[in-house]
C-alpha cells in the first residue's frame, strides 16, 4: 500500500511537467527596426551633418562655447566688446568694396570704401565706427553673395566640426576674400583670431535665442532651416523670392483649411 501512494504522487508531479514540455512554444515575431531616411535635397549628407550637430550642440557649445560666450557678455564691458566687433569687421570692408562693385551695387562699393576710409583714420583703427555715425551704416557682402547674385546656387548643406552651418558655395569661395589688403597681410594665427572674435561675438548675441533652439522639436533641422534663409536673405539683400513651390504649398494648406 505505501508503494502505490509513492507512485501516485510521481505519477501526480509528473503529469504538469509533461504538460509543459508538450505545450507548444510561442515564438515573438521578431519587431522590424525602424530604419530612419532623410530626404532633402538641400541636404545629402544629413545622417553624418546630424551626427557633427550632436558633437557641436551637445558637447563643444554646451561645455565649452557658451560658458565662454556668457562670460564674455557677463564680465567684458559693452563699449571694449563693441570696440573689438567694429576693429574686426573694418577689416574686411575693402573685399565688401570689390564684392559690392562686381554686383553692380556702387551705392554700396562707395559706402564700404567710405567707411574703411573714415573708420581707419578718424576712428582709430576702426575702433569707433565713426562711419555709422555719419549716416554710412554697415553692409558688408562677401564673394560667395557674388556667385549667389549670378545665380550659382547654394549647393549642399553641411554642418562642420567647431564651425556650425556651411553651404557648399561658401566652402568654395570664402578664401577669395582674403586675398585682398588688409586681410590678405594677416599671418594664419591672425586670421584665426579674427575669426574667433568674430564667432565669440555672434555667439554671444545669440545668448537670448538659446531657450527658442533648447525648446525646438528638432534643433538640427531648426538651425539648418534658419541659416538656409540666413544665407538666401543676404544674398538678395533682404528681398528673397518666394519659390513656385512654397506657393503651391501655401495654396494647398489654405484649400485644405476651406
Amino acid at each position: 500500500m505505501k508503494y502505490k501512494w509513492i507512485l501516485l504522487q510521481v505519477f501526480v508531479i509528473s503529469i504538469p511537467m509533461y504538460a509543459q514540455a508538450e505545450a507548444p512554444q510561442v515564438v515573438a515575431a521578431p519587431v522590424p527596426a525602424v530604419e530612419i531616411k532623410y530626404n532633402d535635397p538641400l541636404d545629402p549628407f544629413e545622417e553624418i551633418n546630424r551626427t557633427m550637430w550632436d558633437f557641436n550642440y551637445l558637447f563643444l557649445d554646451r561645455y565649452i562655447i557658451r560658458p565662454v560666450a556668457h562670460g564674455y557678455k557677463d564680465y567684458v564691458p559693452n563699449p571694449l566688446r563693441t570696440g573689438v566687433n567694429n576693429f574686426v569687421y573694418n577689416l574686411e570692408e575693402p573685399s565688401s568694396l570689390v564684392n559690392n562693385t562686381l554686383q553692380g551695387k556702387w551705392k554700396w562699393a562707395a559706402n564700404a570704401g567710405g567707411r574703411f576710409t573714415v573708420n581707419t583714420t578718424i576712428g582709430l583703427l576702426g575702433l569707433v565706427d565713426v562711419a555709422d555715425m555719419m549716416g554710412m551704416h554697415r553692409k558688408q557682402d562677401d564673394f560667395n553673395e557674388v556667385l549667389g547674385y549670378y545665380g550659382t546656387p547654394n549647393g549642399p548643406y553641411f554642418m562642420a566640426p567647431f564651425y556650425g552651418p556651411i553651404v557648399t558655395r561658401e566652402l568654395a569661395s570664402d578664401w577669395v576674400d582674403g586675398l585682398y589688403f588688409p586681410l590678405s597681410e594677416l599671418t594664419f594665427w591672425q586670421s584665426v583670431l579674427k575669426w574667433g572674435l568674430k564667432g565669440l561675438d555672434a555667439r554671444s548675441k545669440a545668448i537670448d535665442q538659446e531657450r527658442l533652439l533648447d525648446n525646438a522639436l528638432d534643433p538640427y533641422a531648426f538651425v539648418k532651416d534658419a541659416y538656409l534663409q540666413h544665407v538666401d536673405y543676404k544674398v538678395f539683400d533682404g528681398d528673397v523670392p518666394s519659390s513656385q513651390a512654397d506657393d503651391e504649398l501655401l495654396d494647398e494648406y489654405l484649400d485644405e483649411l476651406e
